[in-house]
């Protein structure tokens, strides 16, 4: 009885999250490699046995952000039609920041200046604090 009430549950979850994944759009899919990527970097930033993947994951995050770039996010279709151009505009400059800042991280643990890129990596959550609280919708 026990295992068939954990299968029954185990079933549930994974369609639920099949049918949430169905309804992300590519941004959200971007975004979602991005929080991934941050969360796995944060916990490794500082080990310089594990440069090279370091640098490895943030060239993913670099081009997780770029193709972000090129996607508009949902809380666009809110903004009336005659500001949709100034809010991409700032979407994409905040983009730009984040990728920047990446860079930043990215100079700094090739260098093997972990203290560097664990505050450049701060510096990064402050861009997606930033550009969360702008452009995500609701």
């Amino acid at each position: 009885m026990k295992i068939s009430t954990t299968l029954l549950a185990l079933t549930l979850i994974t369609s639920a999250t099949v049918l949430h994944a169905d309804e992300d759009s590519p941004l959200e899919k971007q975004m979602q490699i991005l929080a991934r990527g941050m969360k796995h970097l944060s916990l490794q930033i500082a080990d310089p046995a594990k440069q090279q993947e370091n640098v490895t994951l943030i060239e993913s995050l670099k081009q997780a952000a770029a193709a972000s770039k090129g996607l508009d996010p949902r809380k666009t279709s809110s903004i009336p039609k005659a500001n949709q151009e100034k809010f991409l505009t700032g979407y994409r400059a905040e983009m730009d920041k984040l990728t920047d800042a990446f860079n930043r991280v990215e100079v700094a643990v090739k260098a093997g200046q972990y203290d560097e890129a664990k505050s450049d990596l701060a510096a990064v959550n402050s861009v997606k604090k930033e550009g969360h609280g702008e452009f995500k919708a609701d």
